[in-house]
């Protein structure tokens, strides 16, 4: 059997459930050509032609050529339907047999019609039914292996029959899945507005959307579905997708765009406040030099002008962290003179800085003075969220196929909640005082130049570790 048809969806290659009460005889695949006449693809199974011979048409062999004008033109209005994008049903009556066919559309990936996929069953007695059992396996055998995760509901939403992807999906057996309620499946608020939305499928829309499901382990997964109502009589058709992975990347991207953006921004905001803000300062000390008089509030704008520029220099780190100057390096010894740079700091609030360094590292391709960077904000938080007398933890290691290099910084101090977590790296976001929020954006920004990765792990009241993980190569 052709390789594609086998991998598209149960609901373009057969509706299977026709099954319970009829055997399919032909399944088969027509193109239209530029002229407008409908040519077999491929063919499984047998047809039957005007005569009630059964036949089997070749790749290539126009429909045309097997029926007459009369029986085509019956088929012409559901074929071109299909062509358009619906799923139609089409009868033919041969003397005493009638036989139905569902065509199914099949597109690529701009959602273009390719061609046609149909499925026909001979409307006959029970007896002649099991004459068929041999195909009704392969077709059983094409819903199980589809690609996509199918689930066969009834109008109460019921559930008549799921394929193996739909398990794998939903981490449930069979026995479990069957004869339960579909509504059970979805998390929180979505319940009630996809509930509404099944109504629209009773009354003959399709729909599609996302929903959360929790599955029996507490993993909780982004599902994208489309809904058909009467695939097969009385049921109805739903497709599942698990795009958990997609919405990760999508926000990975958008935060990567709002790097850039702000990077972009930051030049030219910075280079418009430095020169006003020079002159400012200058008049003011030039006053406070000559008077005494409002020395008080001269002091307090001099505090604030060295806070807009402290935040303006990192506006200029921010922006310049395209700018790498990448060259064979050591990161032992970046992250020694790192230490030694803010070990007065710890020593002054008591706190021990810990190192557990792998010896055997090697050289690194990087930017040395931007990675100094990264790690002077981490250990610079850890150190200021440390309260007098803790330690504070960095270790670094090679991967088990030594082909990254991990530095962990690690503090025991007041730690994050979630809330705060999900804004921590957001511009301007900080827990501190004195802080301008942009330490971990601009960090974040050059571990990302750097094609490594930053995880953030933190309990409220346990303190917080920052992983930075960085290919060797």
């Amino acid at each position: 059997m052709n390789k594609q048809y086998e991998e598209v969806e149960i609901k373009r290659i057969a509706d299977f459930h026709h099954s319970l009460n009829h055997c399919p005889i032909h399944l088969f695949g027509l193109r239209r050509d530029a002229e407008g006449e409908y040519k077999f693809t491929y063919s499984v199974g047998s047809m039957l032609d005007e005569l009630g011979v059964s036949i089997k048409p070749s790749p290539g062999t126009n429909l045309h050529d097997l029926y007459n004008k009369e029986l085509i033109a019956e088929w012409t209005k559901p074929l071109e339907r299909a062509f358009s994008g619906s799923i139609q049903t089409a009868d033919i009556q041969l003397g005493v047999r009638r036989i139905r066919t569902t065509i199914y559309p099949v597109t690529g990936n701009h959602r273009d019609v390719l061609e046609v996929v149909g499925t026909s069953y001979l409307m006959s007695s029970r007896d002649e039914e099991q004459t068929n059992v041999q195909d009704l396996k392969k077709f059983k055998q094409l819903f199980n292996h589809a690609l996509e995760a199918i689930v066969l509901c009834r109008s109460n939403m019921e559930i008549v029959e799921v394929n193996d992807r739909a398990c794998d999906l939903l981490e449930l057996s069979k026995e479990a899945l069957i004869g339960s309620s579909a509504d059970q499946f979805f998390v929180g608020n979505g319940k009630e507005r996809i509930l509404k939305k099944w109504q629209e499928v009773l009354n003959g829309k399709k729909i599609e959307g996302e929903f959360r499901y929790k599955t029996p382990d507490g993993l909780v997964k982004e599902i994208e579905y489309s809904c058909e109502k009467d695939i097969v009589d009385d049921l109805h058709v739903t497709v599942l997708r698990d795009v958990t992975d997609q919405k990760l990347t999508e926000q990975k991207l958008l935060k990567a765009e709002a790097l850039n953006v702000v990077g972009e921004l930051a030049a030219g905001v910075a280079h418009e406040i430095r020169n006003p803000l020079t002159s400012l300062k200058g008049f003011v000390q030039l006053i406070q030099n000559q008077t005494d008089e409002f020395d008080q509030y001269l002091s307090i704008i001099l505090t604030e002008v060295d806070r807009i520029e402290h935040i303006i220099k990192e506006f200029l780190v921010l922006s310049k962290s395209n700018s790498q100057n990448f060259m064979m390096s050591c990161v032992t010894d970046i992250i020694n003179d790192t230490v030694d740079l803010l070990n007065t700091q710890a020593i002054i609030k008591n706190i021990e800085i810990k190192k557990d360094l792998d010896d055997h590292v090697p050289l690194i391709f990087c930017d040395p003075l931007q990675l100094k960077q990264v790690f002077i904000n981490f250990l610079k938080n850890a150190i200021e969220a440390s309260a007098v007398g803790d330690c504070v933890e960095i270790n670094m290691k090679l991967s088990r196929k030594k082909d990254f290099l991990q530095v962990q910084i690690r503090d025991y101090g007041c730690g994050m909640d979630e809330t705060v977590m999900k804004k921590i790296g957001k511009p301007f976001f900080t827990t501190k005082n004195e802080g301008t929020g942009l330490g971990l954006m601009v960090s974040t920004n050059i571990i990302k130049h750097h094609n490594g990765r930053l995880d953030v792990k933190s309990k409220k009241g346990s303190g917080t570790m920052f992983t930075i993980t960085i290919p060797i190569q």
